[in-house]
């Protein structure tokens, strides 16, 4: 009797590979040097990605419409680009420029199988109208003629939509961007201690207390949401 095969789970995936991003960014600061100039581009692609993971975030409308609109009106999955800009920071940040080569493989690795999950899944739901954004809107990146349409990019957004949850996530990046910038402050490479052996300063103390900060107020922001999904249980039970 043949059994028949399981289908082999990726290692890599959308839900873990921030999280290889996040150590490879964490490890290489230990070991790489970054300057003035790869802060403020790693910073500004922070900036940037957190941005549209608010707008993205504030305009969609999971399950009911198919969004085409705003942001949606620019790239397909405005979401997904959001992530790649700010993985992307985290690896600029570390200095490591062979990580910084290495994201986008890993990016479409991780994410390929799911965007091919969800446009099936809008493409049998939507026929007509995801044939024609198909032809019309980019996937993931967005091209000259897309970017057109940057002025409608807030049409249908709201706030409401921002979640605490949300609010938790993007305070994590920069929690996140920071403690990159604390390791790199710390110069734990021996080879910088060797060539810095007088400096004095706070940098090392202001990232740390600007990361552990942001941290904690993710965590306040995913304790209030879970407060306020427990009251509204209570009230419909």
């Amino acid at each position: 009797m043949v059994l028949p095969m399981k289908p082999k789970k990726d290692r890599l995936t959308r839900s873990n590979v921030r999280d290889v991003v996040v150590l490879c960014s964490f490890a290489s600061s230990l070991v790489y040097g970054t300057g003035l100039t790869t802060a403020i581009i790693g910073f500004c692609l922070l900036c940037i990605g957190c941005f549209l993971h608010i707008v993205a975030k504030g305009v969609l409308i999971r399950n009911v419409v198919l969004c085409n609109k705003g942001i949606y009106g620019i790239v397909r999955h405005p979401y997904y680009l959001a992530n790649y800009l700010i993985d992307s920071a985290f690896c600029v940040l570390s200095g490591n420029l062979y990580l910084v080569a290495a994201y986008p493989f890993l990016f479409f690795w991780a994410y390929g199988p799911t965007l091919r999950k969800e446009e099936s899944f809008l493409a049998s739901k939507y026929p007509d109208t995801f044939e024609n954004d198909n032809f019309t809107i980019p996937q993931v990146f967005p091209d000259r003629a897309s970017l057109t349409a940057w002025n409608g990019l807030f049409e249908g957004f709201s706030v409401r939509r921002i979640t605490l949850k949300e609010r938790a996530r993007i305070t994590r990046f920069w929690a996140c961007g920071f403690a990159v910038m604390l390791l790199h402050a710390l110069e734990l490479d021996q080879l910088q201690y060797l060539f810095h052996p007088t400096r004095n300063n706070y940098d090392a103390f202001t990232f740390m207390v600007l990361a552990a900060a942001l941290l904690f107020v993710s965590i306040i922001f995913v304790l209030v949401d879970r407060s306020h999904h427990a009251e509204r249980e209570d009230v419909c039970e």
